[in-house]
């Protein structure tokens, strides 16, 4: 197989198979007015064992603190999060979930992870291990390598 023909398979795979899976991934967390990252920062908030504030997880994911914002204020105008003062440092703003939004994020977990077994049941565990290894593969040696690369 030449390299052109391989690029074209890629290409095709990806606009039909990657492009394509964030839309299935983002879907449980579509009928609550969030997003799938919305979702993440939800349960990051949830399963904390020490309250978290907008800086530690734009550390975390390695986004701006302006991105996080924005992905934070939808959050803040459906209810779903608040902002606290710290108490023992009042310089420090601490993001807490509502009750309505531990009962979003505990009903969209349920979700992903219904949808991520029943995945895993067509496509087995094995295969899907192997898929795991091979996109950090990706990840390691061509994604990130190329965007620590953009930044010198």
């Amino acid at each position: 197989m030449k390299n052109s023909d391989l690029l074209s398979e890629f290409v095709s795979v990806y606009m039909s198979a990657l492009k394509n899976l964030e839309k299935l991934i983002s879907q449980p967390a579509n009928p609550y007015g969030a997003s799938f990252e919305q979702w993440l920062i939800m349960a990051a908030v949830s399963q904390s064992e020490e309250p978290l504030t907008m800086t530690e997880i734009a550390k975390d994911r390695g986004v701006t603190k302006g991105a996080i914002a924005r992905q934070l204020k939808p959050l803040f105008d459906r209810g779903y999060l608040t902002q606290e003062k710290d108490p023992d440092d009042r310089r420090r703003v601490l993001l807490v979930l509502t009750p309505k939004g531990a009962e979003v994020e505990a009903i969209i977990a349920q979700s992903v992870c219904q949808r991520f077994n029943k995945w895993l049941d067509i496509f087995g565990i094995s295969e899907g291990k192997e898929f795991l290894k091979t996109l950090r593969r990706l990840d390691a040696l061509i994604v990130q390598p190329e965007l620590n690369s953009k930044k010198d």
